[in-house]
């Protein structure tokens, strides 16, 4: 008998939301906690997160059928499964059958909370607010569901992994030197609010350790120590040796959720001009109206965008583009209802009888009567959601929170506004305030697309070609000037499991390069290597916007352009306004 762990350390590259499900006066969401009040991550959700990817890559990894739970069968993902994943991990499905008909056993894998590494203090915890931004005024949101904030552990926050193997096979070894793989690659989100920039780890100093346990003073000398696993020296080649193992297989890619490929972006945003990301706990701190959101509290050289925030911008632009294509092609008011592909995620109402304008397709399928509960396919849902989600479907897309990539410290401008009051031209009573902004800042830009379609792969193309021209603003007081940035240096990383898993257009180079278990290819930005590339993938974005319908129990009853802007601008004939 042998008794195997493998120890390495998370390094987090964002904040991290950990909920506890409870909050206070002071926030909605706290983090959890243990009775010392020691913040840390349940092991339960390391090892979801662990079992989830692996479920995605083990049939392409040649580990056998895909899990049950892939399945598009509802029965059938209910059934009792024996793929190499619930091998590992225990059935998804246990049945409590004891004839020899059942599979059920429990998990060769035991994974335990993770506690913030011991050589370094435990840091302050910061909270987060955020806001719904109303698509038409471009003002927060008025409902109040799109106003929330929540507790978070900064970025490079480190906690201490601890995986142990239970008559674990070499398959089951391999099968997890995979996911570790991706793992150690940076392909590693946990926590809350993964896709809106939160929780982003690095994994480091991974060491695979085993003690022999065949005598009794074997046995002895592991019984007494609290820490056996710190008593030896581990494998550090262990990892690379395993995936040296596993090679890729074009089976099973036709299979709904199975890992083919992904996307991810990089690059430098830099600010033309002043920018600010309010934060209220800074603000309050130092006396100001407004003031920077910082990665640490009081850590002034390291300012930070929020991946939420981004991710609201692109998603704002996004929309935008999507619905000027189909107005473009409407005929009229009631072809735009029924084609629009994009909805408002904040429009929501519970009055069955009433619709509302770009009504969000939450509130719809709600008003016809599916459950929040109910498993629905993509189809029910506008493009929008698909790419970006919605409270049906998680997304595929994560925008990470951006940090501070100046090569000097931050440049801080003290700003006072005063609103001026039209009848006087004095100032207005009650409407001074002020803000510290960041001058002409720069952040490194993070964007991971899993699976990506042609049609997503263009829609992406043609929001970083806006923002890359310096159309888009990120954070407050846009309409002051604020917040101007423009996309610069950046690139499109590719990773894919066979050449078969390759975009079209696309082709791989003689040596690709290694990450984790995918091989990767990299596309530079804004060359007209890239446009060439990228127009197959924004035609095939137009043409599914142009064929795009909603069902009809899901279609629009209102919009908030069609009837306006006649009545406002009415063409008179021969083309006088």
């Amino acid at each position: 008998m042998t008794y195997r762990v493998i120890t390495a350390t998370l390094k987090s590259r964002t904040a991290v939301h950990i909920g506890s499900g409870q909050g206070n006066d002071l926030t909605d969401a706290l983090i959890r906690r243990d009775s010392q009040g020691r913040p840390f991550i349940p092991g339960t959700a390391i090892a979801g997160a662990l079992r989830s990817l692996l479920t995605r890559l083990a049939p392409r990894l040649g580990f056998g059928h895909p899990c049950v739970v892939l399945a598009k069968d509802e029965k059938e993902r209910k059934k009792s499964c024996n793929c190499a994943v619930c091998q590992l991990f225990g059935d998804i499905n246990p049945s409590d059958r004891e004839d020899t008909t059942s599979q059920s056993h429990a998990s060769r894998i035991v994974v335990f909370n993770a506690y913030p590494n011991g050589n370094s203090s435990i840091p302050l915890a910061l909270i987060r607010d955020g806001v719904g931004i109303d698509r038409v005024t471009g003002t927060a949101a008025r409902a109040g569901s799109v106003k929330f904030d929540l507790e978070v552990l900064p970025a490079g926050t480190q906690f201490e992994l601890r995986l142990e193997l239970r008559d674990a096979t070499d398959e089951d070894e391999r099968l997890l030197a995979a996911g570790l793989a991706e793992w150690r690659a940076g392909r590693l989100w946990l926590g809350g609010r993964v896709a809106r920039g939160l929780g982003a780890f690095e994994l480091e100093n991974l060491e695979y350790k085993s003690i022999p346990l065949e005598t009794a003073d074997d046995v002895l000398a592991y019984l007494k120590s609290d820490k056996p696993w710190e008593d030896v020296q581990g494998d550090t080649g262990w990892l690379d040796s395993k995936i040296r193992e596993i090679a890729p297989t074009s089976e099973h890619r036709d299979v709904s959720g199975v890992a083919q490929n992904w996307v991810e972006i990089t690059g430098i945003l830099q600010a033309e001009g002043p920018l600010l990301t309010n934060d209220t706990m800074v603000a309050g701190m130092t006396g100001f109206d407004h003031a920077p959101l910082l990665a640490r509290v009081g850590d002034w050289q390291h300012p930070a965008l929020t991946g939420a925030g981004l991710r609201g911008v692109l998603r704002s632009h996004a929309e935008r583009i999507a619905r000027t294509l189909a107005t473009y092609n409407a005929s009229g008011k009631k072809d735009f209802l029924l084609k629009c592909p994009a909805c408002d995620p904040n429009v929501r109402d519970n009055n069955k009888k009433r619709r509302l304008p770009l009504e969000s397709c939450d509130s719809l399928l709600k008003k016809s009567g599916v459950s929040s509960t109910e498993i629905i396919g993509e189809e029910r849902l506008c493009l929008a959601c698909r790419l970006f989600g919605s409270t049906r479907r998680g997304s595929r897309l994560i925008v990470e929170d951006a940090p501070y990539a100046g090569d000097c410290p931050p440049t801080l401008k003290m700003l006072d506004f005063l609103a001026v009051d039209r009848f006087t031209g004095g100032g207005k009573d009650g409407a001074k305030f002020d803000a510290l902004a960041l001058w002409r800042p720069a952040f490194k830009l993070r964007i991971y697309l899993e699976n990506p379609q042609e049609w997503e792969l263009g829609w992406l193309a043609l929001v970083l070609r806006d923002l890359e021209e310096g159309w888009l603003s990120v954070g407050f007081g846009a309409a002051k000037g604020f917040g101007q940035v423009e996309l610069r240096d950046w690139r499109a990383t590719f990773g894919y499991l066979t050449v078969e898993d390759l975009p079209s257009g696309l082709t791989p180079p003689q040596s690709p390069e290694k990450s984790g278990v995918f091989e990767t290819m990299t596309a530079q930005g804004g060359t007209d290597t890239w446009r060439t590339v990228a127009q197959p993938w924004v035609k095939a974005f137009r043409d599914k916007v142009l064929e795009f319908n909603r069902p009809e129990d899901l279609k629009l009853r209102e919009d908030s352009y069609f009837g306006k802007v006649d009545a406002l601008y009415p063409v008179l004939k021969g083309g006088a306004l």
